[in-house]
């Protein structure tokens, strides 16, 4: 079972610890990746209902490149 602290009891400076955490700019960017990746699959799977066949996506953050594609090669 899992035991809750209340606010008050954990205390302003764990509270403050974990505010940091959540407002980092680590945690904002790993949020935003998955926003990306969310919504590139989401035009994917719009493109594979238009258009039919697989659809893949190609993200690349260090070259700052979104690829949507066709897979014309797949069966």
């Amino acid at each position: 079972m899992i035991q809750y602290e209340s606010r008050e009891a954990a205390g302003d400076e764990a509270m403050a610890k974990l505010r940091a955490i959540a407002t980092s700019p680590q945690s904002r960017a790993a949020l935003i990746t998955k926003r990306i990746y969310r919504e590139t699959r989401s035009i994917a799977e719009a493109m594979r209902e238009i258009h039919g066949g697989r659809w893949s996506v190609d993200i690349d953050h260090d070259d700052c490149f979104v690829l949507i594609s066709r897979d014309l090669l797949a069966t």
